[in-house]
């Protein structure tokens, strides 16, 4: 016996102990292992960073999603899991899970905190996703698994409608428009220039009060819609769009602009319209929707009685041969709102409840106080020195007369510019005309002084794009190349506008106008 015990004290002092018998006779007997996949949002909406930490979002926002099932023939307990996204977020806390039987799985959901960087990215950028697990194996035994993902974070202004996969996918209209609530992080609540626009127009209706009664309410969403067409807003069909048809493609990443974006440039796409028209209601306390559907976006107020007005918000057209009268936009809006709901393809957002379900405006710029007089907002709407400001079709109103019989514009034109101090430049336009389009490329060449004191060769280029209308000519442009001394250098003050009058064949007169409000006055002979 004595013999006996002195071989088993050797073989626990060879072994390590007690612990390390059992542990020995346990792996011996134990059998299976465990699983720990990762599944991760291959792209991450930095225009919402906020809602992803929000596990009662309205949408579900979760980043990655762990699988783990234990396989074993022993209970696993202790179990945890962490999660960091690159230098956007820190480590998150412990999930943590006492036990795990045999064949159970367990599904965790990381919610990540993320910094407000996201909302700064201007571009798509890479980043790792990293997945720390760790647990106590039926062996008491401590075991550790890591994981690492890449995610692609989208522009502060990019925008998905959907992250199901195509294995998910039914084929269903809201499989393709799973996300279009998310939007609402597009529609400002809060920011000045807005509020103060709203608040213009408000004023034109007489100082109502929108939410009072149905009459006050779609007055004050008339003098909205047409304080968008007084500024010139114009609706911009997407270049990647070739059908005219379609102002987006659900499985597209699509570029939005948040309103103020839209106020400085004058122009956006269906999404971009809505989105401002929306904010204005919702700072003049009228509740406001957002209708997704096919290819197309368009908003709707809802009156005091719960009366619901679409409106076409892209009948703002081109500041003038497409644009439409309210009650035109409202009956446009209508008739596609009857037309989604007899088909079921659509999606009603309601932005106050996305609001409240945690879809959160990102930070924006803080903007000078005076930014509306800037870009030369105040002056339109006041009636002031109008900043290009081409004639609103109104069915009362007579249009003006057309060009001669057979006119063209097609050649090359000498222009004479006029700033408001009374200096002046010479230039030319080289326009092609065809139909109702119009295509002018705009080149000054001149000489200014820099810092230094030398004279400078100085050149500018503009592309414009637009339509005449009897004798009035509306352009755009949205890109120039500027040269000093035959280097280029960023062109400024981007979007132009042009507005001229066609007097007789040979010349025309008008305004141009850059996006900071600055306005010089236009004479073109040939």
């Amino acid at each position: 016996m004595a013999k006996a015990l002195r071989v088993l004290g050797i073989a626990l002092l060879l072994l390590g102990g007690a612990a390390a018998v059992y542990s020995l006779v346990c792996r011996a007997r134990a059998q299976g292992d465990v699983s720990c996949r990762v599944q991760v949002k291959d792209r991450l909406i930095t225009g919402v960073y906020k809602s992803y930490g929000l596990k009662d979002c309205l949408v579900p926002m979760w980043l990655a999603k762990t699988v783990f099932r234990n396989n074993t023939n022993g209970r696993i307990t202790s179990l945890k899991f962490r999660y960091k996204l690159g230098e956007y977020s820190d480590w998150s806390a412990w999930h943590t899970y006492p036990a795990v039987d045999p064949t159970q799985t367990v599904v965790d959901l990381c919610h990540p905190i993320l910094s407000s960087a996201c909302a700064k990215l201007t571009s798509r950028t890479p980043a790792e996703l990293q997945m720390e697990c760790e647990y106590t194996d039926p062996c008491g035994a401590q075991q550790q698994i890591q994981d690492t993902k890449q995610i692609t974070l989208l522009g502060r202004h990019e925008f998905i409608f959907s992250d199901m996969t195509a294995e998910e996918r039914t084929g269903a209209f809201q499989d393709e428009d799973t996300l279009s609530p998310l939007l609402a992080a597009w529609v400002s609540r809060q920011d000045d220039p807005v509020s103060r626009l709203a608040s213009m127009a408000n004023r034109k209706a007489g100082g109502l009060g929108a939410s009072q009664d149905d009459e006050s309410c779609q007055r004050v969403m008339k003098e909205l819609y047409d304080i968008m067409r007084t500024i010139h807003i114009s609706y911009q069909h997407p270049q990647a769009m070739a059908d005219p048809s379609m102002s987006y493609d659900l499985k597209l990443v699509q570029s939005l602009q948040y309103p103020r974006d839209t106020l400085q440039k004058r122009s956006g796409t269906c999404i971009d319209l809505a989105i401002l028209y929306a904010a204005l209601l919702n700072s003049v306390n009228i509740k406001p929707y957002l209708v997704s559907k096919d290819y197309h976006c368009f908003p709707i107020g809802q009156t005091p009685s719960g009366r619901f007005i679409p409106v076409e918000a892209t009948g703002v057209g081109d500041g003038y041969a497409k644009s439409m009268t309210f009650l035109q936009a409202v009956e446009s809006g209508t008739n596609t709102w009857k037309q989604v709901n007899r088909t079921g393809r659509f999606t009603l957002i309601d932005l106050r409840q996305c609001w409240v379900n945690g879809v959160s405006n990102p930070e924006l710029e803080p903007l000078p106080a005076d930014i509306l007089e800037k870009w030369g907002i105040v002056q339109l709407v006041e009636g002031g020195n109008p900043a290009v400001r081409p004639p609103v079709r109104d069915p009362d109103v007579t249009p003006p007369p057309p060009p001669p019989p057979g006119t063209t514009l097609t050649g090359r034109w000498t222009v004479t510019i006029t700033a408001a101090n009374g200096a002046t430049s010479q230039g030319q336009f080289d326009i092609k005309h065809q139909g109702n389009q119009v295509a002018i490329v705009a080149s000054f060449a001149y000489q200014m002084q820099g810092p230094d004191g030398l004279m400078h060769q100085c050149a500018e280029q503009y592309n414009f794009a637009g339509t005449i209308a009897g004798a009035n000519l509306a352009a755009q442009c949205n890109s120039a190349v500027w040269t000093l001394d035959g280097q280029q250098v960023p062109p400024q003050g981007l979007p132009l506008r042009l507005a001229l009058v066609l007097a007789d064949a040979r010349s025309m007169r008008g305004q141009m106008g850059n996006s900071m409000g600055t306005v010089v006055t236009i004479q073109a002979q040939r």
